[in-house]
């Protein structure tokens, strides 16, 4: 797999999950009850702001020439989306936890591996 369709998957991924985060109420996609007081909706939606920021580095980098810059943003999404598997199963193997989430869990695990292999595939050589 090319570094430019990875990285445009990976965009359009963290969108979904970062534009849903931010859109959809706090009370319905977090678990929260439904008289949650409005800061701690307000606090779990913080996170997906940053989604939209890592959204713009993999959208800008896809068509990025071989360069250390590139390989810190493809190592970046390897630790990111292998993080961020973990964090989700942690999530569903808490009791109560959805088993729904193991899809995410394959989903994100699936990045993680891709990200590294193609990193390590196309890492640049120069020492700049």
């Amino acid at each position: 797999m090319k570094p430019k369709l990875l990285l445009t998957l990976s965009s359009i991924w963290i969108a979904v999950i970062g534009f849903s985060g931010l859109l959809v109420s706090a009370t319905t996609s977090y678990g929260f009850e439904v008289n949650t007081p409005d800061y701690l909706n307000a606090t779990a939606r913080i996170p997906f702001g940053l989604f939209i920021g890592f959204v713009a580095v993999n959208w800008f980098a896809r068509n990025a020439e071989v360069s250390k810059a590139r390989d810190a943003i493809l190592l970046g999404n390897t630790v990111g989306f292998g993080l961020w598997a973990i964090l989700i199963a942690l999530a569903v193997l808490t009791p109560g936890g959805d088993s729904a989430g193991w899809i995410a869990v394959a989903i994100t695990l699936l990045f993680a591996v891709a990200f590294f292999v193609v990193g390590r595939a196309n890492m640049s050589t120069n020492a700049s």
